[in-house]
């Protein structure tokens, strides 16, 4: 830290205890000598005090200068009464130094480090202490220029109580002021100290990993503006009796691109509490079981005050994950909300995505208590048309809702927004008529539109603009999305289309969404010389990657709808055709997590995390988080918790094939070493209801027994 230096000239502190207490009488030669020898330590350690790097340099210097007040007042035989109290009270000071230097002692060096700010009333306080010992000292030549030796003058003259009276208002002021100092480090250290305790603590929440923006977009400025501006209204409105609202509308109508709209907007301004965007293609992204922890944890990143609220909800409620989605909701969400007085909006899109009825009954029943018993909390959701949402929310008086408003061409600027974002996004590739009619093929749904445009201005292409542009504008159906999507495939190389296809279905089995890598060594294992990466590039209407994740995207989900409906049943004739077999996708999948698992150099191991003892839980080692970052794959993590499902997937020739695999896998030692994993990765539920459907679909005899 940087500080002042003094002045004073340094000298090497002579050998011997400094301290000032002692039963033995001393002379006054010893004495003398003994009080020289504490004002050079006292000086030195005054000197050098811009070298510490911490609090205890100041505080540690600071004593030893009060020390050396203390012993030159008891060398002076003068026993005024004004000299006792100011003896009392610098030896009170000095009892406070020691304690606060014992605790900072026990304190890790860098939790001790301090700057400037804080430092420098230390340094202060120290240089004046020093300064108060020069005027005790000194005290009889000024008064009346005595020349007797040094402590025989000291000791005969009797000093003004008016002059002791100021050095001890002085030094009172001044060590009032230190004081305060140290409690302001003192009080930083505990906040910080809790902030770390509250994000371990918040951190041991799962939380989905699905990246909204990976896939959804926000709006194009100037579009959708009435619409935003309604949902705006809303919002604003703190007299509403209408705490949800609930945009409905058809698939590809771009409710997801208002939803990422409004939260962006309601994230600037302060009020989003948290976003969660289901999604079919992640398994994460299509169950509850992380709805209220993903939440919660979103509660702390937009309003961290709530911090200590939500991880006091955890401390006070260990076992939160496993009660039931209401009390998840109203300990991790409404209760942290409880202590804020701001208005504060969840915004929850694609509902109907939740793949299990039953959750998406229990979550709206959640949400509409909640909401009903809080003062502060309101919810934007987004949905298809569902009859499980429709049947909860419909006979409720407490939501508004828009439903169709987003492709209903009978309002006109749904049409004149699709015109703005196809006369934008082709600008240059078609002229002006030809985009013209493209508006109107779009029939309203903006999934087609930006499908389209896409197709248009892929660079991977090799058909020209004309061709792509004539064969969308001769298909049968306005707006019918699934023909385009058989446009898109249609116009791949046959050659190529069966190992295309096995690769979406590689995809689409995948419980987690795959990056190039992770697709390219699925790939490998199945003895398939293909890349990800191409087929990112020829279907890049349709696929996207996130550029910092390299995450391979569905653009949406109609189109993993369409493709689950090629998997339905093998194509009758017509080379065009597509059909996905996802079912041996699963195997493929199921065989390459085992190997993965098994793997000398990447898989399971003893003591994976590397952890000194095997007593302690997990949540009391300090360093969990990033131990299991370290030494914990994201592909083991996936082999660990979804292999169980692959095989519960898998047909009966796989089932036969992962039979040997299966079995060495649960037994010792493996069968110890992926418990640990699932252990230290949150993923034991997971592997529970893994043996559970294998044990439905597949029999424990068919992958063999434990």
């Amino acid at each position: 830290m940087s500080t002042r230096k003094s002045n004073k000239p340094k000298q090497a502190p002579k050998s011997g205890n400094s301290s000032p207490s002692s039963s033995v009488p001393q002379s006054p030669s010893n004495k003398k000598q003994r009080l020289i020898d504490t004002v050079n330590l006292g000086l030195e350690v005054v000197a050098t005090i811009s070298e510490g790097s911490d609090v205890l340099a100041p505080l540690k210097a600071a004593s030893k200068t009060t020390k050396l007040i203390l012993e030159t007042i008891q060398a002076i035989e003068n026993n005024q009464e004004e000299w006792t109290d100011l003896r009392k009270r610098l030896r009170g000071y000095l009892s406070t130094l020691e304690k606060q230097i014992t605790l900072f002692e026990s304190y890790p060096r860098e939790d001790r480090a301090v700057d400037k700010a804080f430092s420098q009333p230390l340094i202060d306080h120290v240089e004046f202490m020093e300064e108060m010992h020069d005027k005790i000292v000194h005290l009889k030549e000024k008064h009346n220029g005595s020349k007797l030796g040094f402590f025989k003058a000291l000791s005969k003259v009797k000093v003004d109580a008016g002059e002791i009276h100021k050095l001890n208002r002085d030094i009172e002021d001044q060590h009032r002021q230190f004081m305060e100092a140290l409690g302001v480090f003192t009080a930083l250290r505990v906040q910080a100290l809790e902030n770390k305790i509250n994000a371990s603590t918040i951190l041991q929440l799962p939380a989905v990993a699905f990246v909204a923006s990976s896939v959804h977009s926000t709006c194009l400025e100037g579009t959708r503006k009435d619409v935003l501006q309604m949902i705006c209204d809303w919002a604003e409105n703190d007299s509403s009796e209408k705490p949800i609202f609930w945009l409905c509308d058809i698939a590809g109508s771009g409710k997801s691109t208002v939803a990422m709209s409004v939260a962006e907007s309601w994230q600037e301004k302060g009020i989003l509490g948290g976003a969660f965007f289901f999604s079919m293609s992640s398994t994460e992204s299509s169950t509850t079981e992380k709805f209220c922890s993903t939440i919660a944890r979103d509660l702390v990143d937009y309003i961290p005050e709530l911090a200590p609220h939500v991880a006091e909800a955890v401390k006070q409620n260990p076992s939160i994950l496993r009660k039931p989605l209401d009390k998840q909701l109203q300990i991790l969400v409404v209760g942290p909300l409880d202590r804020w007085q701001e208005r504060v909006i969840l915004v929850i899109d694609a509902l109907d995505e939740c793949k299990s009825g039953s959750q998406r009954r229990e979550l709206i029943e959640a949400l509409s208590t909640a909401v009903q018993g809080s003062k502060n909390l309101k919810i934007f959701m987004t949905s298809r048309p569902d009859p499980v949402i429709q049947a909860v929310l419909g006979s409720l008086s407490i939501k508004a809702k828009s439903e169709d408003r987003l492709h209903d061409v009978s309002h006109p600027d749904n049409v004149d927004d699709i015109a703005v974002y196809v006369h934008r996004s082709l600008d240059g590739v078609l002229p002006e008529d030809k985009r013209q009619r493209l508006v109107g093929k779009a029939n309203g749904l903006f999934i087609w539109a930006s499908t389209a445009c896409r197709m248009l201005t892929n660079e991977a292409t090799m058909n020209s603009h004309e061709s792509i542009y004539d064969q969308l504008i001769s298909l049968d159906q306005c707006g019918a999305i699934d023909e385009v999507y058989g446009l898109i495939f249609e116009r791949t190389d046959p050659d190529s289309r069966g190992v295309m296809c096995q690769m979406l279905a590689m995809l689409l089995a995948a419980f987690e969404p795959l990056t190039i890598g992770d697709l390219d060594d699925r790939l490998k294992h199945a003895g398939l010389g293909a890349s990800g990466q191409a087929l990112v590039q020829n279907l890049g209407s349709v696929l996207s990657t996130e550029s910092s994740t390299n995450l391979i995207q569905f653009r949406h989900p109609t189109l993993v709808e369409y493709l689950r409906r090629c998997s339905l049943t093998a194509a009758a004739g017509g080379g065009n055709k597509l059909y996905i077999d996802i079912t041996n996708a699963h195997g493929q999948a199921a065989s390459w997590c085992l190997q993965y698992l098994k793997s000398p150099t990447n898989g399971l191991k003893f003591n994976i995390c590397r952890l000194e003892s095997s007593f302690h839980l997990n949540r009391q080692i300090p360093d969990i988080d990033a131990r299991v970052s370290k030494f914990i794959s994201k592909r083991l993590r996936y082999a660990s918790s979804h292999w169980l499902f692959h095989a519960s997937e898998a047909d009966e020739n796989w089932r036969r094939r992962l039979k040997n695999e299966a079995s060495s896998m649960i037994r010792i030692p493996y069968v110890l070493y992926w418990t640990e994993v699932l252990s230290l990765t949150g993923g034991v539920p997971r592997a529970i209801a893994g043996l559970r459907a294998v044990t439905r679909d597949v029999g424990t005899q068919k992958l063999g027994t434990v």
